[in-house]
């Protein structure tokens, strides 16, 4: 999936936390989730001196990024699928839009976000067809197949509860 990940979210150990977390800084915090579920902490620092709140995304792309160029460097087709990205991944790789949820409104959003990412130039994205998380319907997946025979590319992909 590339990106930092643990299963600490954030911090590991109390005593790494910080006194004022960035996170509870923010003006708008996407989904409404907290940003260190099951990753790095927002404030973590890193040699160079900035934070994760900096960096996350940045890394899937430099990600993409190094390997896009190892395999042209040895003769190789490229097929890469990334899930963070950054500005300027669209160069690199392809994008997979992350877990979703197997309901109707997520297939809606499917939609969107592939949009989204075409405009933003990454012209390949896709997503998970009959959602990811949960138990889909007959009916829903079956719509979902016609939905999905018109993204750049997609799968059937279902998480084991």
């Amino acid at each position: 999936m590339n990106e930092p990940s643990n299963f600490c979210n954030g911090v590991c150990y109390g005593e790494e936390g910080s006194a004022n977390p960035v996170y509870k800084k923010l003006p708008y915090i996407p989904t409404g989730r907290n940003l260190e579920e099951k990753t790095l902490s927002l404030d973590g620092m890193h040699k160079n001196g900035y934070t994760e709140l900096d960096t996350h995304s940045l890394f899937g792309t430099m990600m993409t990024q190094s390997t896009q160029k190892w395999f042209t460097a040895n003769k190789k087709r490229t097929f890469i699928i990334g899930r963070s990205s950054y500005s300027g991944m669209g160069k690199f790789a392809s994008r997979w839009l992350g877990d979703n949820w197997s309901t109707q409104d997520y297939m809606g959003y499917s939609v969107t976000g592939l949009m989204a990412h075409n405009i933003m130039g990454i012209p390949l994205a896709g997503s998970d067809i009959c959602g990811f998380i949960g138990d889909t319907t007959p009916e829903l997946c079956a719509r979902w197949y016609m939905v999905g025979a018109f993204y750049t590319w997609s799968r059937n992909h279902n998480n084991f509860g």
